[in-house]
């Protein structure tokens, strides 16, 4: 907090470096959100609309049959014509939406025959079903899908999906997406391929829409989880991503921006990539996009950039982020509003012009509306956001602030089970009181304080001081002992309590006086 020439617990120089410091709680200290992955790992091949149920039992019943030829040299023969149609019926088998026998299509041992005849086979029609089969297998278990690894399919998949067949090269795709999605294991061994370079290839080489969408999908999965790409990969990723967001298509879109927001996790570099790249006012574009599949993923890119630096969270406000965040704060979806707060509380973790730029925007009210009403998840972004403009933010902006009444709804989750809020929260009303104590020195009186106790402050700071966590604990002492005289009323309670125990001293020192009515004498 900027005191204007008042002594202050931090001095000026240092006050970039708390904030600094406060942000990178924020942002690696457990601060990122507990956000459900809207991005899909895997996805299967259904079924064409044409074939019924009485037609997967069939194939069933044909394929498993003990008194039928054994399973495997029905795919031997020599006849091509039988070898497509036996083929079909396994992938039709594997395309069922509930319960396909995958591991009782492995249990028989055909894989690597498969995998055979999708490489040395030049049935282009064969080879995709063939793919369309280990399309199905990889949208399994872990266990299963790296059994398509150990067959040795990858390299032929990989091979296969850069030829000139637009249904072939978007099957062959599509199953090396299911197996980047399966697992780090299963990631880490396709990034050791040369998957990542053809696939960039491919994609910049503006092929067919429906190649595009699988391959997008998979290049997404290639960027998800850590540890990430090899930092060589990225300039080269970006470029690619930077053409195909100005797709128009909703699938593209989404996962373009889901590969964004994996890469800019965590990595000052590759948010300096992308801002470099001029992605940045197409990515705050598509906040407005009216698919929440699409906003989704590009708020959270939003949010990740603005976790970087000054200079990086500058370039966001620069490219009219904050009209955009304004108006996902109302949004239906609480993921979206919560991600909103997430991504101000960031920009409030700046410095004292950025701060001004989130009051500037009208922001303020909204932010103070939902940590009143909103759902608990929201209320605690929201309290991140103003705390954090507290801690850095000049009087006049913590003032303005406090001119629509966040208080009571900040004290009300004093009574909260998670207790980074609780400290959060406790900082905030340290900052304002503060904050009073310059207003004290010219009016003789820190307003604050007694706005705190009509809010019901002071009973949930002493109450604090039953908590079981020190921090919390000791942050209560410290505020109560300094703006609320505490350590005063102990000591007036001592004070009182030893005169009493005087006054009950002397009184035992007094002779009883049985002095005689004179008519008694």
């Amino acid at each position: 907090m900027n005191t204007d020439g008042k002594k202050n617990m931090f001095a000026s120089e240092n006050l970039d470096n708390y904030i600094k410091k406060k942000r990178d709680e924020i942002t690696k200290e457990n601060r990122k959100l507990n956000r459900e992955e809207s991005a899909m790992k895997k996805r299967k091949e259904k079924l064409l609309s044409s074939t019924n149920d009485f037609d997967v039992k069939q194939i069933q019943e044909d394929l498993f049959n003990e008194n039928k030829p054994d399973f495997k040299n029905q795919l031997l023969t020599f006849d091509s014509e039988k070898k497509l149609a036996n083929i079909i019926k396994i992938r039709k088998l594997l395309s069922k939406e509930k319960n396909p026998p995958i591991q009782e299509i492995l249990n028989t041992g055909i894989l690597s025959n498969l995998v055979h005849f999708l490489k040395e086979d030049n049935d282009v029609q064969l080879k995709f079903e063939i793919a369309w089969i280990l399309t199905n297998i990889a949208s399994g278990t872990s266990e299963q899908t790296y059994k398509l690894i150990e067959s040795e399919a990858v390299p032929i998949l990989i091979e296969l999906f850069q030829g000139s067949n637009d249904n072939l090269t978007s099957q062959c795709v599509w199953a090396l997406g299911n197996i980047a999605g399966d697992s780090i294991k299963c990631r880490e061994y396709l990034l050791k391929t040369n998957l990542l370079e053809v696939l960039l290839f491919q994609i910049s080489k503006n092929k067919s829409v429906s190649f595009l969408r699988n391959a997008v999908w998979t290049l997404s999965n290639l960027c998800r989880e850590k540890p990430g790409l090899n930092k060589n990969d990225h300039p080269s990723l970006i470029i690619v991503l930077g053409k195909i967001i100005l797709s128009d298509d909703i699938d593209i879109l989404t996962d373009v921006c889901w590969a964004l927001s994996y890469i800019s996790d965590g990595s000052s570099n590759i948010i300096q990539g992308i801002i470099n790249s001029g992605m940045l006012t197409r990515i705050t574009e598509l906040l407005m996009h009216e698919d929440t599949k699409v906003q989704t993923p590009a708020l959270r890119t939003i949010g990740n950039i603005v976790t970087g630096d000054d200079f990086q969270t500058q370039a966001v406000i620069n490219s009219s982020a904050l009209p955009c965040l304004l108006t996902l704060l109302n949004s239906n979806k609480k993921s979206i509003k919560r991600e909103a707060c997430w991504a101000i509380s960031n920009i409030t973790a700046g410095n004292v012009s950025q701060i001004q730029a989130v009051i500037d925007s009208g922001i303020i009210p909204v932010l103070v509306n939902l940590l009143e009403s909103s759902e608990l998840d929201v209320k605690k972004e929201a309290a991140w956001a103003i705390s954090n403009a507290t801690t850095g933010g000049e009087k006049k902006q913590i003032d303005f602030l406090l001119k629509f009444n966040p208080l009571p709804a900040l004290i009300n989750l004093l009574d909260s089970s998670d207790i980074k809020i609780i400290k959060v929260i406790l900082e905030g009303l340290e900052n304002i009181l503060e904050n009073g104590e310059i207003s004290e020195e010219l009016h003789n009186k820190n307003t604050y304080v007694l706005q705190i106790e009509k809010a019901g402050g002071l009973e949930k700071l002493e109450k604090l001081q039953q908590h079981p966590n020190d921090e919390i604990y000791e942050s209560a002492i410290k505020i109560l002992e300094r703006f609320f005289g505490a350590e005063e009323d102990i000591y007036n309670d001592q004070e009182n309590a030893d005169i009493i125990s005087k006054n009950q001293s002397i009184n035992l020192q007094i002779p009883e006086c049985n002095f005689m009515d004179p008519d008694q004498i």
